[in-house]
This record gives structure tokens, sequence and C-alpha cells, in this order.
């Protein structure tokens, strides 16, 4: 046989096969033989016998062209037509009101619009037509606080205008506003309660975790906040973020053996990390651990640039004075007076004393006298020229002035 005419003969079979299914089918109406899809018509709940526009409304095909409406209202709104987006969105909830994305969508154009109690109305709507998703839960969370945020703080709170949902919420199905006058405060209670259902829904996602912690923080709920950080630390011992939120929770609040504690952790996890070691270095400094705080400076900032961690190296520098190494206190001073051209009295009576105390006399004297140029009424300098003469003329033990250190220059610099 050939090509065509087995072609040919295939097509017969489907158009035949056609014919019987239909005409089963025909022959089962008529003689009251109801087939599944006839049944689950049949068993269908009405409202009126006007539904075939609800089926319709509801079917695949129709949800289609929904989407492609929603599409359409995101070119409208990336294209700046947002009030012609947000009539496009109202129209779809009129006749879909658990379309989430829609909803979705129509909150963020109310963001851009300004309308935040519209933007707040359809957050809700989302969280209540969206129970189980926990990323849901989390966007919509934090999008309420923001919306709040921005709510309070704009000075225009006119009512909504246009073609807003609220006006259309009469005489239509959509059901986003509900109780359009709730406070900021119970707006805040439900963003809360969807963020710890995100974390409840997804407890080793530790965004989800550590978004809930930052919110509390903020809101000054910082005893709950402390038990999220705790809990999720137990359910993700390895995660490498959460333990330095937790050092920086205690250092907040100048708790710096709990800050350094932390920071092991955060370091056990990733031990190549030179920020996380830089700032433990400053709660060893802080807790007066100078010889920790030393070892973590020298291993943190060997290779960094003076300036954009100052404050840090002035640390370093003063760890090392305390602990009496002169010689990495003088390396590290002379590197914030030259590549981080930064220069005072006390500073360079530092240098001086470190170089007096290494035995460096003549080097001493030079920095003592440069400095007296530039601060000659310095009483600080006047007493190191004392010392660096008597140590000169061999009278006098070198004793530098013990009463002169980094600790103002830290104050005016603070630590970051």
């Amino acid at each position: 046989m050939s090509f065509s005419n087995r072609h040919r003969a295939t097509a017969n079979v489907s158009s035949l096969f056609c014919s019987a299914v239909l005409g089963l089918a025909v022959c089962q109406f008529m003689c009251g033989c109801q087939s599944p899809l006839a049944t689950e018509m049949a068993t269908t709940p009405v409202a009126s016998s006007a539904t075939f526009p609800q089926l319709l409304a509801n079917s695949p095909l129709n949800a289609i062209h929904d989407q492609r409406q929603v599409a359409t209202a995101e070119s409208l709104m990336h294209a700046g037509d947002l009030d012609a987006a947000r009539k496009q969105l109202v129209g779809i909830l009129s006749t879909h009101p658990a379309d989430t994305s829609a909803i979705e969508l129509l909150a963020e154009v109310s963001q851009k619009l300004g309308d935040y109690r519209l933007q707040q109305a359809a957050l809700k709507r989302l969280i209540v037509l969206r129970p189980r998703s926990a990323s849901v839960a989390n966007r919509c969370g934090k999008n309420l606080l923001n919306s709040v945020r921005l709510q309070t703080a704009a000075t225009d709170t006119r009512p909504i205008d246009g073609p807003g949902i609220a006006r259309h919420a009469a005489d239509t199905s959509v059901e986003l506003v509900g109780s359009d006058q709730t406070s900021a405060d119970n707006t805040r209670t439900l963003a809360i309660a969807s963020l710890q259902n995100a974390v409840a829904l997804e407890p080793r996602n530790t965004l989800f975790a550590q978004n809930l912690f930052a919110v509390l923080i903020d809101l000054g709920m910082n005893d709950q906040a402390e038990r999220v950080l705790h809990e999720s630390l137990q359910r993700n011992p390895r995660d490498k973020v959460l333990p330095m939120t937790a050092a920086r929770l205690y250092e907040s609040r100048k708790d710096w053996s709990s800050a350094v504690f932390y920071y092991d952790v955060a370091l056990r996890n990733d031990p190549s990390n030179p920020v996380w070691r830089r700032q433990r270095a400053v709660c060893h400094f802080r807790q007066g651990s100078f010889e920790k705080a030393q070892a973590d400076f020298s291993r943190s900032l060997a290779n960094s640039p003076v300036k954009p961690q100052l404050s840090e190296h002035l640390a370093w520098a003063e760890a090392a004075f305390k602990t009496e190494d002169h010689k990495e206190a003088s390396r590290v001073l002379d590197l914030i007076v030259t590549e981080g051209e930064f220069r005072t009295a006390g500073l360079e009576v530092l240098r001086g004393s470190c170089l007096l105390k290494q035995g460096n006399v003549e080097a001493a004297a030079e920095v003592v006298l440069q400095a007296q140029l530039k601060w000659p009424k310095h009483a600080g300098l006047w007493r190191l020229a004392k010392q660096i003469n008597a140590a000169e003329m061999g009278t006098h033990p070198i004793e530098t002035d013990r009463s002169l250190d980094l600790a103002s220059l830290t104050i005016q610099s603070p630590l970051r």
C-alpha cells in the first residue's frame, strides 16, 4: 500500500473512531445514560439556571485567557500605565476573585501608586488564599510591614480614588478589602504571623528565619527575636550566616563574651572569612583580651588597606602596645601614619614610645622632633622628649608615659 493510501486509511479510521465516540455519547444522552462527565456536571451544585457563564469562567481555556490578561496588566505596569494596569486587574478579579497571580500583581501596582490600603488588602487576601506556601507567607509578611512603614511615612493619606478595588467591592465578587479600617498594629501582627508561618512551614530555610529575626529586632521584640535565632541555629548547626547574625546581636548589646562565642562558631564553619575574624578581634579588644585581639587582627588585617579599616588598625596597634609587643605596634602605627595618612600628636607619642622601648633612641628622637614642629605645645611630646634625652644620657631607665594610649583615638574613630 502506498503512503497516500495508508494515510487515507488512517484518517478514515480516526474519523470512524470520533464518530463512534460522538454517537455513543449522543445515544447515552438520548437513552438517559450519563457519561462520567455528564454525571459530574449533573451533580455540580449550581446557584441558579444561569450557571453556564460561571462554568465557562472556570474552564481551563478561560484560565489561559485570564493569565494573558494578567500578562497584559504586567506589561502596562512596566510601561508606566499604572491606572490601566489596576483597571485590568480589577476586571479580572471581578470574575475570578481567587486569581492569586492577579492579586499579587495588584499589590505591586498599588504599592507603586502609593495606594497602601489597597496593597495591604491584596496581600492579606493572598495570605488567606495561599496558607501552605512558605514563600508567599514570607514575601507577604515582608511586603505588609514595608507597606505599613511607607503608609506611616506618607503625608498624604487621601482615600482610594480612581478604579480602586473598594469602589468595585460593592457590585462585584472581588473579596479583597474586608475590614479596610484595620489598624497598622493589627497589620503588623498579621505580617509577623505570616513570617512565623513561613518559618513553621520550612523550618530549615534560614533566610525565612533571618527575615523574621530582623523584623522582630526592628520592632523591639528582642526576646522573641533571640528565641527565633536560637531555634534556627539548633536546626541548622552548620549554617554560615546564622552564627554571625547572633554575634552581631550580642555585639549590639555589648555582650562581648557571647559575641565572641558565636564568632567562634561562625569561624568554625567558615575559617577563612577575614571579616568575621576582624569582628571577633574587635570583641576581644572590647573585653580586654588584647593578646587574642592582636592575634586575630594580625591574621585578618595583614594585607588589608589601612583607610577602610582605620579603626581596626588603631585597635590592633593598641592591643600590641598593651601586650608589650612594641615591634608589632611600631609596624602597625607606621602603616597608620604613612598608608592611612592619619597623624595626631597622641599617635606620634605612641610611635616614639614604641621605638624607645625597642632601644631605637635615635629613631624615637626623630619622630618626636617632627611631631613637635606641628604640635609644639603638646605635653605628651615634651614628656617623651625628656625621656629620650635621659636615655641618650644614660642617666635614667626608659619609662614611657603609660597614661597615653590609643583609647582616645579609638573613641574618636569608633570601631565599626
